[in-house]
């Protein structure tokens, strides 16, 4: 304005009540966002990163190097120890299709050991294959470890276990 003080703003911010959002206590983390699923993921660490907690763990998915989103700063969080990252590539020649999922496998004894210590886990992305197939591998997991085959429900409605997944639509 006219006086150098501005005009007022107003806002109006939503609650979505949504279940995706960190924990408050200084739990492990356990992150699985292929593609663009890595946004909210990326913000996550950031946030604890600066809060110094370092118990954060991502499974990330691309095609191959020229869709590896971050990853310098990915890398960067692995080196100074605050990230422990798991990097699947589904068409990088010279190197078998991998999947999210089968990196979670291959790393079964790190998510029980972390869901033991009350870890939540978040899962972003496709919801039509790769969030069923983290799911089904993440309660195998825990059932063959003697948490019950429910255990992943369990989690979930503890706000433990926390999908932000989308469907493409094709018309």
């Amino acid at each position: 304005g006219p006086s150098g003080k501005g005009m007022p703003l107003f806002t109006f911010v939503k609650d979505t009540g949504s279940s995706f959002r960190l924990p408050q206590s200084d739990v492990p983390v356990i992150m699985v966002g292929p593609g663009t699923g890595v946004a909210p993921m990326r913000g996550f660490i950031q946030d604890r990163v600066a809060d110094g907690r370092r118990e954060n763990v991502l499974f990330f998915g691309c095609r191959d190097e020229s869709d590896y989103l971050f990853k310098d700063e990915l890398q960067a969080w692995e080196a100074d120890g605050s990230l422990k990252l798991f990097v699947a590539f589904s068409r990088k020649e010279g190197t078998p299709k991998t999947y999210v999922q089968h990196l979670v496998e291959q790393e079964k004894a790190l998510m029980v050991e972390l869901v033991m210590k009350g870890a939540h886990v978040y899962v972003c992305g496709d919801a039509s294959k790769m969030a069923p197939d983290v799911k089904a591998t993440v309660a195998r997991l825990l059932s063959e470890a003697g948490h019950g085959e429910d255990c992943v429900d369990r989690m979930a409605a503890e706000g433990r276990y926390c999908e932000d997944v989308w469907a493409a639509q094709s018309f």
